[in-house]
């Protein structure tokens, strides 16, 4: 998954290579189309955390747009902490870190 910084939906430098990749491969697929899911940890409210997984999602899904996927093959969807990684970090303060950063992600699915 591309992880995130807490509160933030800003795509970080180190995930640039995955979403090439992403770009490089929707392109090659005939017909195909995806649902980009954002998801968070645990902090924070159930209402901030949806709101921040749709965020997240519309991140993804421009920096894909801007870089030549045809936005008909997109949908974004936020799950908000619905849709755990690791799903014992609930409350985040039970696990480790970079357990809670894997839960803060957008992951790919195909339609």
């Amino acid at each position: 998954g591309i992880e995130f910084d807490l509160n933030s939906d800003r795509i970080l430098p180190s995930n640039t290579p995955i979403l090439n990749n992403a770009v490089n491969y929707i392109n090659r697929t005939e017909g195909g189309s995806y649902r980009v899911v954002g998801a968070t940890d645990t902090r924070a409210s159930d209402a901030y955390n949806q709101k921040l997984s749709e965020r997240r999602a519309n991140s993804v899904r421009n920096y894909l747009i801007q870089n030549g996927v045809n936005s008909a093959k997109l949908e974004a969807e936020g799950r908000g902490e619905k849709d755990l990684k690791y799903p014992e970090c609930e409350p985040a303060t039970k696990c480790p870190e970079w357990k809670n950063r894997a839960n803060r992600r957008v992951f790919f699915e195909a339609k």
